[in-house]
């Protein structure tokens, strides 16, 4: 799955929000993490609805939770330049996906999911017997799914979570797409488990690193902190005359983690043979440690001092993440068979060619960009699928009955010229519907060979591919590599629709 023109493989992973991340979760997933934004279009959310599953009762602490993890995530290296990071209940999509899914999941599906039962029996105070626990899976599927993506990294102990996913989104696929080849051309695309080393991390008790079991290092630990838990902590020796084992032992762990190789090799014949004591390896252990968090803690300092770039960082992702999200959602309510927003009590006229067509327009809560897409191609596609079927595939996208690639793009004139802006995406053929001053609406169907020989010359804004139409004395021109192009003789090619 691409995106805006990256290649790279897409990956999606998140977090709850039950507060400052520890270093398990650090060792688990993000220090991961930051090695994939380098190799995968990586979406990194946090998981605020999946939060109110087990903590539905209290949420007093959830916003401030929220940010919190946000800061972990820039802090440990996260780069919003490098990734797409957000808050999952800042894209809506979410939450509708999860409300489809729900319509088609038999509940076997998610009463079998081992987590289920295994945390009713751990949480026992907690009254879990609602459906956003059972159904939390659910919702998790349709986080990874509505990104299309092509990898989860996850642990061993979550795979049976990413096998669901690909569950639904096969039989997603069978029950709505009957008349789409979904392996050639999936709505939903079954993602993959990508398993990610992570080495064992003990808490400072030998039970699981964990907040609820009071036995963690936060990755955000002051120092003095650090050395207090780490001087605190179970240690595999009851004696000193005992010969330990690091594998057994929380500070053996953190040795394996963080320390030297000459270091670690110290401590293990150390350990193992009984001729250091637990107090030097302990004090060894905190400076290693420490070493490694120093930075981190700086960096998350000096965040919290700035709340307003958090803030941003939150609120691009959100758009990023909702502009991904609704692409998918496009797809999915038309293979659900869903009305679109259409219900519109005011039309206007638009004049596409001889012929004078209705085109309601009216606001609705669809983000701007794919509004207007709809509402300026409506009357054009009307009329073309008459003669030129033409199947949605996404966005200001559709695919001919040859299967070429078509983008249908529109732009009003401008002191004589129009700008087209659009995703830089592969095409076989593209239409710009230019609007003129009088409100007529002239189609110009580019064939393959000219977006073949001039596509790579167009100007790239951002992310964007801009194309420029101006008015000439001959006509109308294309404006590409500094030379213009005459197209009046592509107004209506509609064979390049075939």
């Amino acid at each position: 799955m691409t995106d805006l023109g990256n290649s790279r493989p897409r990956c999606l992973s998140g977090m709850r929000p039950t507060g400052k991340l520890h270093l398990g979760n650090y060792v688990g997933a993000l220090k991961n993490w930051v090695d994939l934004q380098h190799t995968h279009d990586c979406f990194f959310f946090i998981a605020d609805w999946h939060a109110l599953t087990t903590d539905y009762d209290d949420t007093s602490r959830l916003a401030g939770n929220t940010v919190e993890v946000m800061l972990d995530y820039l802090a440990v290296g996260l780069d919003p330049g490098k990734c797409t990071m957000f808050v999952q209940s800042h894209v809506k999509q979410h939450a509708e996906l999860h409300l489809l899914f729900s319509m088609m999941t038999p509940l076997g599906w998610l009463e079998r999911v081992p987590t289920y039962k295994e945390q009713q029996v751990n949480m026992p105070d907690k009254d879990l017997h609602m459906y956003g626990f059972l159904g939390y899976p659910l919702l998790m599927a349709a986080d990874i799914l509505i990104y299309r993506a092509n990898f989860v990294p996850v642990g061993e102990d979550q795979d049976v979570h990413v096998e669901l996913t690909r569950e639904v989104a096969r039989r997603f696929n069978s029950v709505f797409c009957k008349d789409r080849d979904t392996i050639k051309d999936p709505v939903l695309i079954e993602p993959q488990t990508l398993l990610t080393p992570s080495p064992r991390l003990l808490g400072m008790d030998k039970r699981k690193m964990s907040k609820s079991y009071g036995n963690s290092i936060l990755i955000s630990e002051e120092a003095p902190q650090l050395e207090q838990k780490i001087k605190n902590s179970v240690t595999d020796r009851p004696k000193l005359t005992d010969r330990g084992s690091p594998d057994r032992c929380p500070v053996g762990n953190l040795h394996q983690i963080f320390s030297s190789k000459d270091q670690l090799a110290y401590i293990t014949e150390g350990c193992t043979q009984a001729t250091i004591g637990c107090v030097e390896c302990k004090a060894l252990a905190t400076t290693s440690v420490n070493a490694h968090l120093a930075p981190i803690r700086d960096r998350r300092y000096e965040l919290a001092q700035h709340p307003e770039r958090v803030k941003e960082v939150i609120q691009q992702g959100a758009k990023k993440a909702e502009r991904v999200a609704e692409e998918t959602m496009v797809a999915v309510r038309e293979a659900v068979g869903l009305l679109g927003s259409a219900s519109l009590p005011k039309p206007t006229l638009v004049e596409i060619g001889a012929d004078l067509l209705l085109v309601p327009i009216t606001k609705t809560n669809e983000p701007k960009e794919i509004w207007d897409i709809r509402v300026k191609q409506s009357g054009w596609l009307d009329k073309i699928n008459r003669l030129h079927p033409l199947r949605f595939d996404r966005p200001a996208t559709f695919i001919t009955s040859r299967g070429r690639k078509v983008g249908v793009h529109t732009a009003s004139e401008n002191n004589g010229t129009w700008e087209f802006l659009m995703r830089d995406r592969p095409l076989n053929v593209l239409v710009l519907l230019a609007e003129d001053k009088d409100r007529y609406l002239h189609d110009y169907v580019l064939p393959p060979k000219i977006l073949q020989y001039y596509w790579k010359d167009f100007e790239r804004k951002g992310e964007q591919v801009v194309v420029r139409v101006a008015r000439t004395e001959d006509g109308v021109s294309l404006s590409v590599a500094g030379k213009e192009l005459p197209i009046q003789e592509y107004e209506r090619n509609y064979a390049a629709l075939e």
